[in-house]
């Protein structure tokens, strides 16, 4: 079983009010993308290159702070302290810029009026000197198991930005803060790599009426709109609706978000799956059924970590 503040914190989102109309409010994890879930204590050195040291400071202030149900996933270890560690994060992050000129055309008055300045007789094309400036950014992060030193993660990033500027017009941003937001967002993705991530969307309800009987019709859509203000009402008229009739596609995916909402993952894939079979098409199964699969592979990744941490 999961965690009772998962479970609280899953309660309350089913009876807040919700942030869009005609939606479900899912609140959900994904499970880290790496092998880490054994790695319990880590350190993060510095990287090699100019910002190496405040990008590993992010990165290891990104991974203290992931948590899941309410508890840290990592302890974070400074690898100066020679304290053990079950994980080591190392890596480079290197910027690099290169300009070159280049000329592009501007319209000119090569004719004024005589009799008024500020009118032209005759334009021509011009050529005007620029830069042309190029940013890249390339980061790659290792994380080796200590006990082992299997590596179990390696990334490489890179990101790249030309901008051309010139005497009439200056570069839309400067080089620093190009970097910084690169880095950063390199950060935020390796931390994505390493450990889960909680999540909550508004997921959009199907509102088609087709294969209801009218009485069904018009509490089908009542459910729809009460999805605005009461998600769990909403979830108890479309199961009402059940008893009577078989489910249709619409009925049979907005029941699906029910039981995702209330973490039945069971009975959440047996709804998409009816609603496949009623026909519903597009990308919402798909997607609902990567996410249960991914919740689920993240419950059981925190009880497995939790049954490690209990032998400590």
């Amino acid at each position: 079983m999961f965690d009772t503040r998962l479970a609280l914190a899953a309660a309350l989102l089913c009876f807040a009010t919700p942030a869009a109309a005609e939606t479900l409010t899912i609140a959900g994890s994904e499970p880290a993308g790496s092998n880490v879930n054994d790695l319990l204590r880590l350190s993060v050195e510095r990287f090699e290159g100019e910002d190496g040291a405040a990008l590993a400071q992010q990165l290891e202030a990104e991974l203290g702070g992931a948590q899941f149900g309410g508890r840290p996933w990592y302890r974070m270890i400074a690898p100066e302290s020679g304290a053990p560690t079950d994980g080591l994060v190392t890596g480079t992050t290197r910027a690099s810029v290169d300009e070159t000129p280049v000329t592009e055309k501007r319209k000119r008055c090569v004719e004024p009026d005589p009799a008024d300045k500020k009118k032209c007789l005759k334009e021509a094309e011009v050529d005007i000197r620029c830069r042309r400036r190029t940013v890249t950014v390339a980061t790659t992060a290792r994380l080796v198991a200590i006990a082992d030193g299997s590596i179990r993660y390696t990334r490489p990033l890179n990101a790249r930005d030309q901008i051309t500027y010139c005497p009439d017009r200056a570069a839309s941003r400067s080089v620093d803060d190009y970097i910084e937001d690169v880095q950063r967002d390199h950060v935020k993705a390796i931390r994505r790599d390493l450990a889960p991530r909680d999540y909550v969307l508004d997921v959009r309800v199907e509102e088609g009426t087709k294969g209801l009987a009218k009485p069904a019709q018009a509490a089908f859509k009542n459910a729809v709109r009460l999805t605005k203000s009461d998600q769990p009402a909403a979830c108890a008229a479309w199961t009402a609706l059940t008893r009577d009739a078989e489910p249709t596609a619409a009925l049979a995916f907005n029941l699906g978000l029910c039981a995702e909402m209330q973490r039945d993952f069971d009975a959440a894939v047996d709804w998409y799956g009816e609603a496949q079979r009623q026909g519903l098409r597009g990308s919402a199964i798909p997607e609902a059924l990567e996410r249960v699969e991914g919740n689920r592979r993240a419950l059981a990744d925190w009880e497995a970590r939790k049954r490690l941490i209990g032998r400590e």
